[in-house]
């Protein structure tokens, strides 16, 4: 999204996920100009983990985006399947920042 390699996200989705059904130009499109309004400035994974079978993934992160000089950050929880070898992003929810056990604001040290 930071980029806005609009391809590059659109083939980053799972088989099954239902912005597919759009036509692929458009979302292509719509996907590569998230990064003309918003600013990234930055992405912390808080949590990940494998399924035992390693087919499934679940991601928690904390996306740091401000819009117009609004801070419109956020925590998404994310699952992930295999398909092909590759690693496809399935569903997202968003997490309150009062559930999560992190400080996200502070900076990271890794």
């Amino acid at each position: 999204f930071a980029l806005g390699l609009g391809e590059y996200l659109v083939k980053t989705l799972a088989s099954t996920h239902p912005d597919l059904e759009a036509p692929r130009d458009e979302l292509t499109r719509t996907l590569g100009m998230a990064c003309t309004r918003q600013r990234f400035v930055g992405l912390r994974i808080l949590r990940a983990k494998t399924s035992p079978a390693g087919d499934k993934g679940e991601v928690l992160f904390y996306a740091r985006i401000f819009e117009r000089g609004a801070d419109r950050s956020f925590a998404e929880r994310s699952t992930f399947v295999r398909e092909a070898g590759a690693w496809r992003y399935e569903t997202g929810e968003l997490v309150p920042r009062t559930e999560l056990s992190e400080n996200v604001d502070r900076p990271d040290r890794r």
